[in-house]
């Protein structure tokens, strides 16, 4: 039978095995053939502890005493954060095995405080080796202490040191040159220096590995290495170091970025001209330069005067603008831009210059010289001019009264300052006054003060009227007709009367009071209807036409009779004479009798009667239709008496008789036939025969006027 006790304090152990030595020499002495057993502690530099057991259950059996030794000293071997142990077997002084051992661990070769061992080497290791792990960073000592049952032996002396080190090492990177804020080296080539330090007490670093713009990597032992990087363009360096415990910092990159080229020399687009209104803070200067690249612009003059610099980054496509420049602190004359490119690593280019002529001046001296009056004539193509600032942009506009309307005009001054505006039409403006306004703006867009001057337009003059003289002419009134009418006051007349063949007849005349007259003598015009027109022309060849219409109605221009050669010389009326009556104009046949169409001519069957139907003092006879006729038109005095009134046969006498119409409708022949009846008077002297239309149904023109006057031929005529 074993018998195992906790192991009890030092003190207590020490005062426990006096006891134990007493009870056993009273055990021995008494003959105890069996006991439990007891663990006698003896203390001293290397502790060791008794062990016993019985051999016999007999009171007098004996037992035989051992001990447990001091564990061996273990050895340690650290991998990152892991320490593998290792130690020889314990057994106690008589050759037994130890069930176990605990582990401990000191922060120190001596002293210090133990911590229990975790992991692998937590609790009761049965074996003689076991591994730690996730150990803390630092450097570790291990002891181990054999176990026997309940039973303890002395603890080991401590293991060598075991660095723990979990931590990877860190690696920074510095380039030389150093590179400008945008991160450009504008050299080449640059050396890069990496530098690897492991955390405190770490394992130290073991190496430092890269690799430049995806090459193949190099691996360099030590805290540093120089990398040398050559080349314009974007360069990528990878890197990281390991530590001699094996940790491996994350990979690290740096882009070095190299740009030895200046950029190209930057375009530069400036005004022509700077001008008052610009020169304060509107101008604005553009081109193109290297994308990316800050485009620095500044301007001088003549005088010594600059401009703050200006800047500006060009876009992507290269274009750049600087706007609203200030340029009021420069003199007058030439401007001087000049404009270089900065690219991100510092490299300048070339300047580029331009320039531009600054002129704040307002022109002067602007003039116009216009028409005095503008007529119909020129109305449609008016010229107007002046003179100006040379090269000034002129400005026209010409205005009626009230500027109720405008026409515009421009012109440019030419190298001697003269300047003209053509082809104006001023049609759309009314007659009267004028108001012509010229502003000139000068080369660099400055405006000067506008000037006037005033003139006149009268393009048309008063459209004439007629107040009398128009309407229906009498035919017996042509020859001295009385035409007038109202007019602009001192304009010049034409009166022209047109008939319907466009025969003319002109009169001249005037209107020095508003108010003209014409005489005008119509009879070598037709019959029909007419135009009457007044052309008015006033002293400035403006002229206007007013028109009227007319109508000289138609008459009788003759009346003739004709002995038909029965009785030739007779002086007496008889079978074949002819009454002819000549109109003066186309009458229409249905107003005669009704005549109707043979051929080209209009002809009727009648009976003609001459009869005295003139009252005294002078009665004379007179022809007339009396049946045969389908409407009156008139009768036919014949000066004289052919019928005889007293007597055997005495009365009218009566013929058969024919009516006859010309082709041109213009002539109407009556010619006598048989004498049915009356005693015609021989040696009759010829009169001067007439003509008196119906009142009712007189001969009609082809228009349906009617023949209103009576008519007395002026040369005597007979049969």
């Amino acid at each position: 039978m074993t018998v195992t006790q906790p192991r009890p304090a030092r003190g207590l152990r020490q005062a426990r095995a006096t006891r134990l030595r007493h009870a056993l020499r009273h055990a021995l002495r008494r003959g105890w053939a069996a006991f439990a057993a007891l663990l006698l502690v003896v203390t001293g530099g290397a502790a060791a502890f008794a062990y016993w057991q019985a051999s016999s259950t007999a009171p007098d059996g004996l037992a035989v005493a051992d001990t447990l030794q001091q564990g061996s000293t273990p050895s340690a071997r650290a991998t990152q954060a892991s320490v593998a142990l290792a130690w020889t077997a314990s057994t106690t002084a008589g050759g037994r095995a130890v069930s176990g051992y605990t582990v401990r661990r000191y922060g120190a070769a001596t002293g210090g405080a133990p911590v229990q061992a975790t992991g692998g080497c937590a609790g009761v290791v049965t074996t003689g080796s076991c591994t730690e792990s996730a150990v803390p960073n630092g450097t570790w000592y291990y002891a181990v202490t054999p176990l026997l049952g309940n039973w303890s032996g002395a603890e080991s002396a401590r293991s060598g040191a075991a660095l723990a080190d979990a931590s990877a090492p860190t690696v920074s990177a510095s380039v030389s040159p150093t590179p400008n804020a945008a991160g450009y080296n504008s050299t080449t080539p640059v050396v890069v220096t990496l530098a690897a330090q492991d955390n405190a007490g770490g394992s130290g670093v073991a190496s430092l590995t890269y690799s430049l713009d995806a090459g193949q990597p190099a691996t360099v032992a030590g805290t540093s290495a120089s990398v040398p990087v050559a080349g314009d363009g974007g360069h990528k360096l990878t890197y990281s170091a390991t530590d001699v415990a094996g940790n491996a910092s994350v990979s690290q990159s740096l882009t070095i970025r190299i740009d030895t080229q200046a950029p190209g020399t930057p375009s530069l687009v400036v005004p022509t001209y700077i001008n008052a209104a610009s020169a304060g803070g509107t101008v604005s200067v553009s081109g193109t330069a290297e994308a990316g690249s800050t485009v620095t612009l500044a301007a001088s003059d003549g005088a010594g005067h600059t401009m703050a610099p200006a800047t500006a980054t060009a876009q992507s496509n290269g274009s750049w603008t600087v706007t609203n420049l200030n340029l009021s602190g420069l003199a007058d004359g030439t401007v001087t831009f000049t404009a270089t490119a900065q690219d991100a690593a510092g490299n300048v280019s070339p300047a580029a210059t331009a320039t531009s002529t600054k002129d704040t001046k307002a022109p002067t001296g602007t003039t116009i010289t216009q028409p005095s009056t503008v007529t119909s004539a020129n109305v449609a193509s008016m010229s107007v001019g002046g003179t100006a600032e040379p090269g000034a942009a002129i400005s026209l506009s010409v205005s009626d009264a009230g500027a109720v309307h405008t026409v515009p005009g421009t012109a440019t001054a030419d190298a001697s300052g003269a300047w003209s505006v053509t082809a104006l039409n001023l049609a759309s403006l009314s007659d009267g006054p004028l108001t012509y306004t010229a502003g000139a703006i000068d080369r660099a867009g400055n405006s000067g003060a506008a000037v006037t001057a005033a003139g006149t337009k009268k393009a048309t003059t008063t459209t004439p009227s007629f107040t009398a003289g128009t309407g229906q002419i009498p035919s017996s009134k042509t020859s001295s007709w009385t035409i007038s009418g109202t007019a602009e006051a001192g304009v010049s007349l034409v009166i022209m009367v047109t008939d319907s063949a466009n025969k003319t007849v002109t009169i001249n005349t005037s209107s020095p009071a508003g108010i003209w007259t014409a005489q005008a003598n119509l009879s070598a015009l037709a019959s029909g209807a007419l135009t009457l027109s007044a052309k008015a022309t006033d002293a400035y060849g403006n002229s206007s036409i007013g028109t009227a219409p007319g109508r000289i109605l138609p008459g009788v221009t003759s009346v003739q009779l004709t002995n038909g050669g029965g009785n030739p010389g007779s002086g007496k009326a008889a079978q074949g004479d002819k009454v002819t009556i000549t109109f003066s104009g186309p009458m229409n046949p249905s107003s005669l009798c009704g005549l109707t169409q043979t051929g080209s001519l209009w002809s009727a069957n009648v009976t003609a009667r001459i009869s005295t139907t003139v009252a005294s003092p002078n009665p004379l006879d007179t022809l007339d239709i009396t049946s045969g006729c389908g409407s009156p038109f008139g009768t036919v005095p014949l000066g004289a008496n052919y019928a005889k009134s007293n007597g055997s046969g005495a009365g009218p006498l009566v013929f058969a008789a024919t009516l006859q119409l010309n082709a041109t409708e213009t002539t109407l022949t009556i010619t006598l036939g048989t004498l049915n009846s009356g005693q015609a008077n021989n040696n009759v002297s010829a009169g001067k025969p007439g003509f008196i239309p119906d009142s009712t149904t007189p001969p009609r023109d082809v228009d349906g006027y009617g023949v209103a006057e009576q008519f007395t031929d002026g040369a005597a005529t007979g049969f």
